[in-house]
C-alpha cells in the first residue's frame, strides 16, 4: 500500500507523511524522497496530531499537504484505529485520512464513510485469489474532489494499480472478467471469511498450545470496543497468535503445503510470519474452507 499510494503522485515533497505502520516501515522509507515521514507507534488521534505539530498545513491545492496514514484492520496485533476520532481530527488539523482498507475490505469496513479522503483495498480477495496480477483499488470521497489538491486523485477514483504503473478499468478482458465473477459472489465469500475466523480465533483461543491469540472480534482485543463501532458484518478474516514451544518454519513444516501456498485471498486458508520464520507469531487469513478441519489439521500440527 506504501508503494500505491507512492503511484498516485498526490503525496509530494514538501508534505508531511505521518503513518502507523510498523509492519510498512520499510516500505515508506522508499518512494518518498523529499516527504517528511513520520512513523508512530501508536493509531490514536491525540499522537497523530502530535506528530503533525509545526507542520503548516495549507488548505490551497499546490500548497504543502498533512497525509495521515492507518490501516482499517493492520500491523501485529491487527490493531482496529478508531477511524472516526481520526476523521474528525484530521478535519480540525486540516489532515487528509488515507486508510488502507485491505484486510476488512468495502464488505467489512467503509473508511470513507468514518472520515477518510482515500481508501486503497488490494482486491486479491475481491478476485477470489485467482487474479493473474497485484490489483488495488482506489477510492475517493467525494466530499473531497476539487479540494486539497485531491482532485488530482480524482482520474483514480475506483482505478486498479500494478506494480508496474497505472491502469484504469479498461482491464483485459480476461482480468476484468475474473474481477467481475469475484464481485458477483463477493459478500457471500466475505461472510464466510469473516465466520470463519471467528471459529478459528475462538478455537485458538481456548487452545493451551498457543497464546497470545489476537483477533478484533475477542473480548481480550485492546480494541473490541472500538472495533464492534467500526467494521461491519463481523471482524475481518485474520487472527494472529504465537506458538509456544516452535519457530513459525518448524511449524510450517508440518502443515500440508497448501496452508503456505494457497493463493491470498483465496478459498484455503493461508498462513504466514508476519515476524520471520524464526520468530514465533503466524498470522491467519481465514478461507471458505471447514473451520473444523482446518481446526484439526492446526491442532495435529502444534501436537507434533
Amino acid at each position: 500500500m506504501p508503494a500505491a499510494l507512492s503511484l498516485l503522485g498526490i503525496v509530494r515533497p514538501g508534505d508531511r507523511l505521518v503513518a502507523f505502520a510498523d509492519d510498512f516501515a520499510d516500505a515508506f522509507a522508499r518512494g518518498f524522497d523529499g516527504r517528511d515521514v513520520v512513523l508512530v507507534g501508536d493509531s490514536c488521534a491525540e499522537v497523530f496530531v502530535a506528530a503533525s505539530e509545526g507542520f503548516d498545513a495549507s488548505l490551497d491545492a499546490e500548497g504543502p499537504h498533512l497525509w495521515w496514514f492507518v490501516n482499517s484492520i493492520g500491523w501485529f496485533g491487527l490493531r482496529v484505529p478508531d477511524l472516526r476520532a481520526l476523521g474528525r481530527a484530521a478535519r480540525e488539523a486540516h489532515a487528509l485520512l488515507v486508510v488502507d482498507n485491505t484486510v476488512a475490505g468495502l464488505f467489512g469496513c467503509d473508511p470513507l464513510r468514518l472520515g477518510a479522503v482515500l481508501s486503497l483495498e488490494a482486491l486479491d480477495r475481491v478476485c477470489a485469489g485467482k487474479a493473474p496480477r497485484k490489483l488495488v483499488a482506489v477510492s475517493v470521497a467525494r466530499s473531497q474532489l476539487k479540494r486539497h489538491r485531491v482532485d488530482a486523485a480524482a482520474e483514480c477514483a475506483h482505478a486498479l494499480l500494478e506494480g508496474c504503473g497505472l491502469a484504469k478499468l479498461d482491464l483485459p478482458v480476461n482480468e476484468a472478467d475474473v474481477l467481475e465473477r469475484g464481485l458477483d459472489t463477493l459478500d457471500v465469500r466475505m461472510q464466510a471469511h469473516f465466520d470463519r475466523a471467528r471459529a478459528l480465533a475462538e478455537y485458538l483461543a481456548a487452545n493451551e498450545m498457543v497464546r497470545n491469540v489476537r483477533y478484533p472480534g475477542l473480548n481480550s482485543h485492546p480494541d473490541h470496543s472500538v472495533a464492534t463501532g467500526i467494521l461491519e458484518h463481523g471482524f475481518g478474516p485474520a487472527v494472529e497468535f504465537d506458538l509456544i514451544d516452535c519457530t513459525a518454519c518448524e511449524f510450517f513444516s508440518i502443515l500440508p503445503d497448501e496452508f503456505r501456498t494457497s493463493p491470498a485471498g483465496g478459498a484455503t486458508t493461508r498462513l504466514s510470519a508476519p515476524r520471520g520464520k524464526q520468530g514465533s507469531t503466524i498470522r491467519l487469513f481465514a478461507g471458505t474452507d471447514n473451520p473444523l478441519v482446518v481446526a484439526s489439521t492446526l491442532d495435529n500440527a502444534l501436537r507434533n
